[in-house]
């Protein structure tokens, strides 16, 4: 399986949602932008995604990651999640794109706040305490886990 998650949570990525996919299938797509956007490149110990890089471009990069982050709520929307998930979804987005607006104090922020990966676990969390309640499995208690890269 190509998802990291807790190994209580492992049988239930196999689980079909409405959508017909399983969980794993909803959320690989996903992960994989959120890293591509995030953390994809490492320098001297640094990880940093493409929403870094293409925020040094004035403008036009923050709007290109703002467009290309809005997956996350196109898929939130699409599984039906609920709605406060969408308003955390887009509260990082717009955070992410403002602040990252900002000439260098932005660009530097870029490099840490991450927010495709936020939005990548809120929706991961929630549909994967879907597939728990349909399949009528107990999720464990999450540990802290390292921050996936």
């Amino acid at each position: 399986m190509g998802l990291k998650t807790a190994v209580a949570d492992e049988a239930l990525l196999q689980v079909r949602l409405e959508s017909g996919r399983t969980v794993e299938e909803e959320l690989k797509a996903l992960r994989s932008l959120a890293r591509l956007l995030d953390s994809q490149f490492e320098v001297m110990g640094v990880k940093f995604g493409a929403d870094a890089l293409v925020g040094l471009i004035p403008v036009a990069g923050d709007a290109v990651t703002l467009v290309t982050g809005g997956a996350a709520l196109a898929t939130s929307v699409r599984l039906r999640l609920p709605w406060h998930v969408h308003t955390q979804i887009l509260v990082n987005l717009v955070t992410d794109a403002g602040l990252g607006a900002i000439p260098i104090l932005g660009d530097a922020f870029d490099f840490f706040f991450r927010s495709h990966k936020r939005n990548f676990r809120l929706v991961e969390h929630h549909v994967l305490e879907r597939a728990a309640k349909q399949t009528g499995v107990k999720r464990a208690r999450p540990t802290k886990q390292a921050p996936a890269s």
